[in-house]
């Protein structure tokens, strides 16, 4: 992994003080990592994860109490790599405005679904539960409120309120849509992707009316 993955310390048994504690926990998630990306949800076990974070099963559980705490634990930094390609793009926009941001961040996600093997895995592998769906949900919030803040530059003589609903009903469907061309192809379905803009455009369109000129 690129950086340590930010997790909330009610995600931890204990929460790591030392360098040495946060870099034991970073080895651990990014062992889990690549157990997915290269064995798929079957790969990770608690034992499997200690052994290629070359810790002990028990120093694993002082800081992650289970599979489902490490699952969770990915899954939060997955996400929140997905939200710094989104902010990345917000940032260009906000330099200049893009032609059409809201397929710049659907492009930047699914760089972040291609990048992420480990990702798919785990959102395709049966471990994507309703627990982990809840606790990923701010991400999702997240990215909505950037998309609502790019939609205001092209639409602004919108509602907020109509925005804020548009950019939530984005996110909900282009996650859905993302998730469908990536289970058909690793490196997402391009004919899925192609429609998934054109519906995405035909929907903000109907809903916000047509871009500023």
């Amino acid at each position: 992994m690129s950086a340590s993955p930010a997790i909330s310390p009610e995600h931890l048994r204990r929460v790591p003080q030392q360098a040495r504690s946060r870099e034991k926990l970073r080895r651990v998630l990014e062992a889990a990592d690549r157990l997915l990306a290269d064995e798929g949800a079957s790969g990770l076990t608690t034992t499997r994860v200690a052994a290629a974070a070359r810790i002990s099963v028990g120093s694993l559980y002082a800081y992650l109490p289970g599979k489902d705490a490490i699952v969770e634990a990915l899954a939060l930094h997955y996400w929140g790599e997905f939200q710094q390609r989104v902010d990345a793009v917000a940032d260009a926009h906000d330099r200049e405005p893009l032609e059409d941001p809201v397929d710049a961040v659907l492009d930047a996600l699914a760089a972040g679904f291609r990048a992420r093997p480990g990702f798919r895995a785990l959102w395709f592998g049966g471990l994507r539960t309703e627990r982990i769906r809840e606790v990923t949900r701010p991400g999702r919030i997240a990215v909505a409120a950037t998309v609502e803040r790019m939609l205001a530059v092209h639409r602004p003589d919108s509602s907020a309120a109509d925005r804020g609903v548009v950019a939530r009903m984005v996110v909900v469907a282009g996650d859905g849509l993302l998730r469908e061309a990536f289970r058909l192809d690793p490196d997402g379905d391009r004919q899925l992707l192609a429609e998934a803009r054109g519906m995405l455009d035909a929907y903000i369109g109907a809903r916000l009316g047509e871009r500023a000129a």
